[in-house]
């Protein structure tokens, strides 16, 4: 089991969600990790874009372990995060992608069902209580189109149609995952940002203290277009495959195109119930226990 070095020292988690920035703040982690390990911050994350060391060498439990399976995915995390740490660091700020669950599980409308298990795993290996837990969301509807498009942009694809109603359908949700999550890691502080921020202002909300005087950014990725998306599954189609640089050369062509209205890829009574329980969801999840809802809920949708 892990322990933290002194009791004055933060575990800090950004626990990403797909299509919630994770990557993007994940990037800024490494470009930025030796000004944050300076101000005394260690870091564990799973080292994308070509940030450097804190991966975890491991996998997740699924829905399908059993409690007492937990302890055989605890040792590797927590000897990963034995070894990012410092004698006398302030704290720990651990970012994870693939906390709640994997992305396939959208796919076939279940809801992160794994969420609790991985966070019980990942309080066993810190082995004591997280101080502060950050969570961004996304509106149900969009964020269950975000998963198909990040599948439709590696491999072949059935239409959008076909996948949605099961996600319709879908049980649970983010009161659920957040519920999971904070009990889980036994977080003393939990943050739900209803809006996707940057990577600079996410570090704000997750390590307060930690200032950063002139940051570097990473670089911003082209946004996928429908049109796109289009064009990549008929290349898959067709049993081609994409050379290297040249799927992210045609995501940038067709950003800078002009599109037409993007098709929510729900019905109409649909989309109004998912964008209706998101607005719920999130008037509950600011009245729970050690929970606080960052950004309005009008504006969270309008951001999408």
């Amino acid at each position: 089991m892990f322990t933290m070095p002194h009791d004055s020292s933060q575990i800090l988690v950004h626990a990403g969600l797909h299509g919630s920035g994770a990557e993007d703040f994940q990037r800024f982690l490494g470009l930025n990790r030796e000004a944050i390990r300076a101000q005394g911050f260690d870091l564990a994350y799973p080292g994308r874009g070509g940030a450097q060391g804190g991966g975890f060498d491991c996998a997740w439990p699924e829905a399908r372990h059993r409690h007492d399976d937990l302890e055989a995915f605890t040792g590797p995390v927590a000897a990963t995060l034995a070894a990012q740490r410092r004698p006398g660091a302030k704290g720990l700020i651990l970012s994870e992608h693939d906390l709640a669950g994997r992305m396939a599980t959208l796919l076939q409308g279940r809801f992160y069902p794994a969420a609790r298990k991985r966070a019980e795993v990942l309080s066993r290996a810190l082995g004591r209580p997280v101080d502060r837990l950050v969570i961004t969301l996304r509106p149900y509807d969009r964020l269950f189109r975000g998963a198909w498009e990040r599948y439709a942009l590696e491999r072949e694809m059935e239409p959008f149609s076909e996948f949605a109603p099961a996600m319709a359908a879908f049980a649970g949700g983010w009161v659920e995952v957040v519920e999971a999550l904070r009990d889980g890691l036994s977080a003393r502080e939990v943050i739900v940002l209803a809006e996707r921020t940057g990577p600079r202002d996410l570090l704000g909300f997750l390590a307060p203290g930690l200032h950063l005087a002139e940051p570097a950014l990473p670089v911003a990725v082209p946004a996928v277009t429908d049109s796109a998306l289009a064009m990549i599954q008929r290349h898959f189609r067709q049993g081609a495959r994409f050379a290297p640089g040249q799927r992210d050369r045609l995501l940038a062509f067709h950003a800078r195109q002009p599109q037409v209205e993007r098709d929510p890829g729900f019905a109409g009574l649909q989309l109004a119930d998912l964008r209706g329980r998101y607005i719920a969801d999130l008037d509950a999840l600011a009245r729970l226990d050690r929970v606080m809802v960052v950004g309005g809920i009008l504006p969270a949708i309008a951001a999408e």
